[in-house]
């Protein structure tokens, strides 16, 4: 259950990612309804996502690299 949980996380950090993008894209091109207007949205965007989900997905890959090297240090039996 836990991994399952663990799992949906991930896929639901990534959505919500791609959403953010569309939408400051969305909302650039709204604010200035230009070429410039839709990058200027779209990297304030992606500068939300690198501060705001960035943490989180170190923090998921610093768990998936945690139980690689638990699997492989593991006993095997």
């Amino acid at each position: 259950m836990i991994r399952l949980v663990a799992n949906a996380y991930e896929i639901l950090i990534e959505i919500m990612m791609w959403v953010v993008l569309i939408l400051g894209a969305l909302q650039g091109y709204a604010v200035g309804p230009s070429f410039l207007g839709l990058v200027f949205g779209l990297l304030l965007a992606l500068l939300f996502d690198v501060v705001v989900f960035g943490t989180l997905v170190i923090l998921l890959e610093i768990r998936n690299d945690l139980r690689k090297i638990a699997q492989r240090t593991a006993p095997s039996l």
